[in-house]
């Protein structure tokens, strides 16, 4: 399944599934279930993910090159690595998840996405980030 096309009826299918290396680019995935799926290094370029289900889910080195994630759920995803070139986070869900070594994430991302006090940002961003003390 490697480096294919997938269609959007198969990749409903795709919880816990092995897509290594998958190319997914421009891919209708709406509401796609992908909890616990091996996605690492996966080409998720310009796809629609509106709703998707990423729940800790392997995306190491993935690819989400202007990529649709609004509302997507990516709690407890694995994402070192993973390219967030110009995607929308609008409303997606980065609630316990380790962000510190992707790349290309933008403040503007993170203002418009979920996040809270367990979601661990890049190092570049944590500076930029409003002080919420109650002192």
């Amino acid at each position: 399944m490697a480096e294919e096309k997938l269609s959007q009826r198969r990749a409903a299918e795709l919880s816990k599934k092995n897509l290594n290396r998958a190319d997914l680019t421009r891919q209708n995935l709406v509401g796609v279930n992908l909890a616990r799926a091996n996605l690492r290094g996966a080409n998720l370029s310009d796809a629609n993910m509106v709703c998707a289900n990423l729940r800790e889910a392997v995306l190491i080195e993935a690819k989400f090159y202007n990529t649709n994630l609004t509302d997507a759920k990516l709690s407890r995803a694995k994402l070192d690595g993973a390219d967030f070139s110009k995607a929308d986070t609008t409303g997606a869900d980065f609630r316990n998840t380790n962000l510190s070594a992707v790349r290309n994430l933008t403040m503007q991302q993170i203002r418009v996405a979920r996040v809270d006090e367990t979601t661990r940002l890049p190092q570049s961003l944590k500076a930029k980030m409003p002080k919420t003390d109650a002192n």
